[in-house]
């Protein structure tokens, strides 16, 4: 059996056991699991030297709050890893699956301080690489741009750092805090 397929199957079945653990999916999942992996966000940024705030923004950007989710591009879990970048930081954050959400934030949380140590603290930066690759931010702030001219990057930017802002000060007044309590209520 190759790496891939043998990747595949062990993802396959990773992914049925995380929908068996959290059966409510999306549009649902956001409204049940608003709240549940916050224990998750603020023991990992506490060991990381993160704001839990910035990790939950990311997993609200990425998937919702959906621990089970797979993107068409092959993301996957809470933190909308790509195959390639969990392997890279899994072994540094001790995660071994994507769709166990202590690994996934673990990952992410391993991923963001390094992201903020490499660009030192500039969190558009952050935010641009985690989705789109430090390469591709690089690339772009060669060109004089801050973020990749990439559709789907900058609204994912807008979307990480508004929903940090609004996490940050627990601010009800902001159009993404109304759609948030519209979600949980």
């Amino acid at each position: 059996m190759s790496a891939f397929l043998l990747f595949t199957t062990l993802a396959l079945a990773a992914r049925e056991q995380c929908v068996e653990a959290f059966p409510k999916r999306l549009p649902s999942s956001a409204r049940a699991y608003f709240d549940t992996f916050d224990g998750i966000f603020a023991a990992v940024a506490e060991r990381r030297g993160l704001d839990p705030a910035l990790l939950k923004a990311h997993a609200w950007c990425e998937t919702r709050l959906d621990p089970c989710a797979v993107s068409p591009a092959g993301a996957s879990g809470l933190m909308g890893f790509m195959p390639q970048t969990f392997a890279e930081v899994s072994t540094a954050a001790g995660a071994t699956d994507p769709f166990d959400p202590a690994d996934s934030v673990e990952a992410a949380g391993v991923y963001l301080a390094a992201l903020i140590n490499y660009w030192k603290g500039d969190l558009s930066a952050v935010v641009a690489s985690y989705n789109a690759g430090p390469a591709a931010v690089a690339a772009a702030r060669r060109r004089g741009l801050v973020i990749p001219a990439i559709e789907e990057t900058q609204g994912y930017v807008r979307c990480v750092l508004s929903a940090h802002r609004a996490l940050s000060r627990g601010d009800r007044s902001s159009s993404w805090k109304r759609l948030i309590a519209a979600l949980t209520n």
